[in-house]
């Protein structure tokens, strides 16, 4: 089994630099461009799944794919953002502000640390594990799906397939609406691709927000 792992497109908070994590904010028309471009890439793929997180940026992104690969998203919770707790709705600046220690301890090891009442990166790649769980059991029929996510839900998930160490973790970009593809082989994940944006790039100026925000 192919599985495409896409970021959302670019929200309005993205554009404020704002730690989203569970709180809902809009596509911008520049993301919902971003989210039709990664439909007609993967209108060719034979897409014969579409997933999604149940957060309504990444609704509207898969339905926008969706309508190119003639297909209707099904939203789960497993997809979602890191919890941010707190944090979310909240600039870096703001957050360090009021959180200096704690957001700089996070940074250090956001595996086993948390935002106040949010998750760990541990706790999100275990969602992401519960979802090709999931899959593998009710859609085994499924050759090639797409799944849009979140950047720090995909970036988790990677990790942990590529099995590097926790220090690289924030070496792994995932721009909004970009596609990584990961491979199923036996009982094993494979990453072919991780991050690819050449589906985005014509006549666009690339703006970059960091993953999680």
């Amino acid at each position: 089994m192919e599985l495409y792992l896409i970021r959302h497109g670019e929200t309005e908070s993205n554009k404020e630099k704002r730690y989203q994590g569970w709180m809902e904010s809009p596509l911008s028309p520049h993301g919902v461009r971003q989210a039709e471009k990664a439909g007609l890439f993967l209108g060719g793929k034979n897409i014969d799944g579409l997933f999604c997180s149940d957060l309504q940026r990444a609704l509207h992104t898969a339905r926008v794919i969706g309508a190119s690969c003639g297909l209707e998203p099904a939203a789960t919770a497993l997809l979602r953002e890191i919890n941010f707790g707190r944090w979310e709705g909240l600039t870096y600046k703001e957050i360090e502000a009021k959180w200096g220690d704690e957001i700089s301890n996070w940074l250090d090891d956001p595996f086993c640390r948390s935002a106040p009442g949010g998750e760990t990166i541990v706790q999100v790649c275990q969602r992401m594990l519960s979802f090709l769980d999931d899959l593998a059991l009710n859609y085994p029929h499924c050759r090639s799906v797409a799944a849009v996510s979140h950047g720090g839900s995909i970036r988790a998930i990677l990790q942990h397939v590529l099995k590097l160490d926790r220090d690289s973790f924030w070496d792994l970009k995932i721009d909004n609406a970009s596609i990584s593809l990961i491979c199923k082989e036996g009982a094993r994940y494979k990453v072919a691709y991780h991050n690819r944006t050449d589906h985005l790039e014509a006549g666009e100026v690339r703006e970059e927000y960091p993953d999680g925000v």
